[in-house]
């Protein structure tokens, strides 16, 4: 009986934990951002084709720029979902994968994964109009978009939802102004003066 009722609380731990947490995501996801299709330890399906089917989520950063030191707020809104994964990625390098900058865990709704620098789902329960906040690098690492993977229900989820762009705020600095002082003549012309009147009485001398 004892034997028994250890099993059935493991099964009870292991169902609750299949789907809604994401505090684990194996490394390959970290790039492709695609939940696990299995139909076994997984969602069971593949993404929406957003050419078929457009995705209802969107996904906005404030502003235009990016400063160091500053967090950005970003948001995803749409209908009612289960779970996101959200990253920030390179806008002028499609081939460069690294997740940039640092996410804050927000109101117990988010945690941050440590296998990817992800911000993902804490549970399942239906999320809408989420606000996250996100830390760029120490260093300047060029435009940016935040991803997002947005899972309205277990086998319905669409991937790419892309963010607009931002600039690294860098500060412009004015160009020095150089002064150019025109040289005196003043001196030159008296001297030319000068010996032009003595080429005159040289030449009356002459003639």
């Amino acid at each position: 009986m004892e034997y028994a009722l250890v099993v059935l609380v493991a099964c009870m731990v292991a169902t609750s934990r299949a789907f809604p947490s994401g505090a684990t995501i194996p490394g390959g996801v970290c790039v492709s951002m695609t939940p696990n299709p299995a139909a076994s330890g997984g969602h069971g399906a593949t993404p929406q084709d957003k050419s078929v089917t457009p995705s209802p989520y969107s996904v906005k950063a404030d502003g235009m720029y990016y400063t160091t030191g500053q967090y950005v707020t970003v948001y995803i809104t749409g209908p009612a979902f289960k779970g996101f994964m959200i990253q920030a990625r390179s806008a002028s390098n499609a081939s460069n994968t690294d997740a940039l900058g640092t996410w804050m865990a927000t109101n117990g709704l988010t945690i941050i994964n440590p296998n990817c620098n992800a911000l993902v789902h804490m549970d399942n329960s239906d999320k809408t109009n989420l606000t996250l906040m996100w830390m760029p690098p120490a260093m300047d690492v060029g435009p940016i978009k935040f991803m997002a993977t947005v899972v309205q229900v277990r086998i319905t989820f669409w991937i790419q939802n892309l963010s607009n762009q931002l600039m690294p705020n860098v500060t412009m600095t004015t160009p020095a102004t150089t002064t150019l002082t025109p040289e005196t003549t003043t001196g030159a012309a008296s001297i030319s003066v000068s010996l032009l009147a003595l080429s005159v009485a040289a030449l009356k001398h002459l003639f």
